[in-house]
């Protein structure tokens, strides 16, 4: 059939207005996808600003459960922690005891390199109250091969048990009580320096007033030798709670021995509790809480311290492996008297810079400083030859990757002294009557 020009013109328009709808709808197809994707991208977006991706990344990590890498990490921790320590030899005492030398002069040995070997046993998790409870074991490994310093080297130290014993008895006994003991000491033939090795002087030396201090009083001297490390490691039942449910505060303690604080330095309750004493909220230093506030100091408690101590954010910086981190520096006034988290001392007070611990270890004197007597009083320092304090060696920081609250590397720097306050009863200290005698100090580094 044959369609004429007319036929063919009317046809026409309804072509085109087809080929306009179908135009139309393929272009509001692709209009109505655009607004999709972007309302899709919009909610994404206010999604991810929301409910940070990175923050459910870390609370994942982070979340300890048995068999996961945190778990692991807490039970038996990975890294390596070495402790260097270096011994006070004192080099002039029959000069010094004869009147012909006015100060005492000691010589640093060492270091002595051992490994600190940290586990934590009978972890167990209580989700409902989101706390994880365990007990910590600490033990020394002596590194020969590693060591400038052998168990073998001979030194002259003072006779802490000689002077942690008369002062004690300084402190709270009268004159006659005084004599006595002076009498009982010069029978049993103690001298106020002693001739031993380095292994004795860490791990105990005989010495007969701890024999019988230890026979007639065994419920306060549990132990029949004088060791420094032997008493700083002695193995004890410790019980620590952290806290793993509230986020702001995940991985600080909670209590020591069912005690949120160490009634050693005065705690009764947390309502009187201070900074020295305050252990809940405080931390090991084995993890910190994940995003901590730099702004805030950072409490860190170490049980053979028998403290807590004060770390201040000091700078950002980039690790060895490229990521950043943040350092943590000790508060420079950690051991002074002007520390918000010094102790509150009302008799027999320590010169400035030095921490008291006495109360943590038999009563004996025992008290802590930074190495070399660096920012303490400058009296004390005058007292010695041989002390040489110097802020960059023997300062103390930590560097933590805040995110998830890991530390990547320390050095906590302390010193182990003993005070002496004698009885005028008692002739036999006089000779370092209110003297604070360094007997080492130690770089724990990881």
């Amino acid at each position: 059939m044959v369609v004429g020009p007319k036929k063919v013109i009317q046809q026409v328009p309804s072509r085109i207005s087809l080929m306009k709808i179908q135009n139309f709808t393929a272009h509001k197809r692709q209009s109505f996808v655009t607004v999709v994707y972007g309302t899709l991208f919009i909610i994404a977006g206010i999604i991810s600003f929301a409910i940070n991706p990175a923050e459910i990344y870390t609370n994942w990590f982070v979340d300890i459960k048995e068999g996961k890498f945190v778990y692991k990490m807490w039970k038996e921790p990975t890294y390596e922690i070495f402790s260097d320590i270096y011994i006070f030899n004192y080099t002039n005492v029959p000069e010094f005891l004869s009147g012909k030398d006015k100060q005492l002069r000691v010589d640093e040995i060492g270091p002595y390199k051992f490994q600190e070997i940290r586990t934590n046993e009978n972890i167990s998790i209580d989700k409902d109250r989101g706390v994880m409870t365990m007990n910590p074991v600490i033990k020394l490994k002596f590194l020969p091969d590693k060591s400038v310093g052998q168990y073998s080297d001979p030194i002259i130290a003072p006779n802490i048990a000689l002077v942690a014993i008369s002062t004690l008895l300084a402190d709270q006994m009268g004159y006659f009580a005084n004599a006595a003991a002076y009498y009982s000491i010069t029978a049993l033939g103690s001298k106020l320096f002693l001739n031993m090795n380095a292994g004795e002087f860490f791990w105990g030396y005989n010495d007969p007033l701890v024999k019988v201090a230890s026979t007639l009083l065994p419920g306060w001297i549990d132990f029949g030798k004088v060791g420094i490390l032997d008493r700083f490691y002695a193995q004890r039942r410790d019980k620590v709670e952290v806290e793993l449910g509230n986020r702001n505060k995940r991985y600080s303690i909670n209590t020591w021995n069912d005690s949120p604080g160490l009634p050693e330095q005065g705690y009764t309750t947390l309502n009187e509790s201070i900074l020295c004493n305050r252990l809940k909220g405080t931390y090991e230093g084995l993890m910190i809480t994940p995003r901590y506030n730099v702004s805030n100091p950072l409490p860190i408690f170490r049980k053979q311290a028998c403290r807590v101590y004060p770390f201040r954010f000091l700078e950002e910086r980039m690790s060895d492996m490229g990521f950043p981190i943040s350092r943590f520096k000790m508060d420079e006034s950690a051991f002074n008297k002007s520390s918000p988290f010094a102790c509150t001392c009302t008799k027999n007070c320590l010169p400035d810079g030095f921490v008291d611990i006495g109360s943590c270890y038999y009563g004996f004197p025992i008290a802590l400083s930074k190495p070399h007597f660096l920012d303490a009083d400058p009296e004390q320092q005058k007292m010695f030859v041989g002390m040489h304090p110097d802020p960059e060696a023997h300062a103390s920081h930590v560097d933590i990757e805040t995110s998830i609250g890991v530390p990547l590397s320390l050095r906590t720097n302390m010193q182990v002294n003993i005070a002496v306050r004698a009885s005028g009863g008692n002739p036999s200290i006089r000779p370092v009557k209110d003297k604070v005698l360094p007997l080492m100090w130690l770089s724990l580094k990881k």
